[in-house]
């Protein structure tokens, strides 16, 4: 009898190490992309050191050797926005050099300066008596950095007053050293400030700041040239399948200061990469399917709003545009934006997870301007948009890297994506 456990012990472990392989196998090109994707050489995806154009043209190549077609103009559809680019930044106080991302960030607008200065600090006690506020910033020799510390102030209408004050130049400030509880994240900007804004955690504000010193180098261009990486695999229909997702991310702030933008989103991109791979390995679909990876989402859905303004097929001609966006985590399930607003994608999908449990629950929400699905939408186009709920890296951070990303449910939600075309072929096709 001991013998037989024993060799049930046996088997059972070589099943679990034998599903374990089969589960890795699934999910290996995914970390592969990820990584790549995440890697410091392409700068968080943003625009310092082009960052944005490196992770194209790689998701470009990988589409050719899959043996993804391109639209006439090949993968790349070429856009301009405005963004300011940050090149260098530099902090210290009282001679110490602050940590990017941990001690403190920079404003997406964020102008130049270099120099040391005695800062001109201002508490919640200072803000609340303007005379003493105006007379104590008149007080200090210029150029003026002021650090500007809200605790206890219950007035947020004031403190937004003062900081306008300090962001126009006013009094002759130079800088803006804005102290919070924590140091928050950061992310691209489309304008430029005529000052730096710079926002500290307060751990990292010594008791007595006797100095700052820093130099902040921005880089403001008004014709910024950017791209989306579009592939498209013809079906037996006319008709269109759009998998979208943002593969920008937040960017690098100087050389090293980059954020991997792992799941946001790293994680949308890699799977729509995924999925092409997917529709490249089995027979001809029946509704066409285009792969659509757009930039400048984190700076207000800039390539998403450029590709509906200027689409390679006719709009009309899309089926559903599925849009994904940080969705590497599925713990506590999915939401569904614009899952209201399209009754009859909705009640499939929801059939589809009743029936086969892919999802912990399925969570349907109105669809709002937080993602590329919606310049779809606004235009009439039946958009949705999947995001992933559960724990990971903490998003628009240093902390969203990819070795934080569980792929807890990622197999079971790339089944119940690639489910939904098939559903709305039978509604068609009888």
């Amino acid at each position: 009898m001991k013998r037989i456990v024993i060799l049930i012990s046996a088997l059972f472990f070589l099943a679990s190490g034998v599903l374990e392989s089969v589960n890795a196998q699934d999910t290996q090109y995914v970390r592969k992309q990820l990584v790549k994707l995440c890697g410091p050489e392409m700068h968080g995806r943003g625009y310092y050191k082009r960052g944005d154009g490196i992770a194209a043209n790689y998701i470009a190549d990988q589409f050719k050797q899959l043996g993804i077609k391109s639209f006439p103009a090949g993968f790349l559809q070429p856009y301009t926005f405005n963004i300011n680019i940050i090149n260098e930044v530099m902090v210290k106080f009282n001679g110490a050099e602050l940590k990017f991302n941990t001690d403190y960030v920079v404003s997406p607008n964020c102008g130049s300066l270099t120099g040391k200065f005695k800062p001109v600090m201002v508490n919640a006690k200072l803000m609340a008596k303007p005379e003493k506020f105006l007379e104590a910033v008149n007080a200090a020799p210029s150029p003026k950095v002021v650090v500007l510390d809200s605790a206890g102030l219950k007035n947020p209408e004031l403190f937004r007053f003062i900081k306008a004050l300090a962001t126009e130049q006013q009094f002759g400030i130079t800088a803006l050293i804005e102290v919070l509880e924590s140091t928050p994240g950061t992310y691209p900007g489309r304008s430029a400030m005529k000052i730096p804004h710079i926002k500290v955690g307060r751990k990292s504000i010594p008791a007595e700041l006797n100095e700052v010193e820093m130099k902040i180098v921005n880089e403001y261009n008004e014709n910024y040239p950017t791209q989306n990486v579009i592939g498209y695999l013809p079906g037996q229909s006319k008709e269109y399948i759009v998998f979208t997702a943002h593969y920008d991310g937040y960017g690098s702030y100087g050389e090293g200061n980059y954020n991997a933008a792992a799941e946001d989103n790293g994680s949308g991109t890699a799977m729509v990469m995924d999925l092409a791979r997917h529709y490249m390995q089995g027979k001809m679909p029946y509704y066409s399917v285009a792969f659509m990876l757009f930039s400048g989402e984190e700076v207000g859905l800039m390539g998403s709003k450029n590709y509906v303004a200027n689409p390679l097929f006719p709009l009309d001609k899309i089926k559903l545009v599925i849009n994904l966006d940080m969705v590497m985590t599925g713990q506590d399930g999915v939401i569904l934006f614009g899952g209201t607003g399209r009754p009859n994608e909705a009640s499939i999908i929801q059939k589809i997870n009743e029936e086969h449990q892919y999802m912990k629950n399925v969570e349907s929400k109105e669809g709002t301007a937080n993602s590329d699905h919606y310049p779809f939408q606004e235009k009439g186009v039946p958009a949705i948009f999947f995001l992933t709920k559960g724990p990971s890296g903490r998003g628009h951070g240093p902390d969203d890297t990819y070795d934080k990303l569980p792929l807890f449910a990622y197999e079971n939600l790339f089944k119940l994506v690639v489910a939904i075309p098939e559903e709305l072929k039978k509604q068609e096709v009888h």
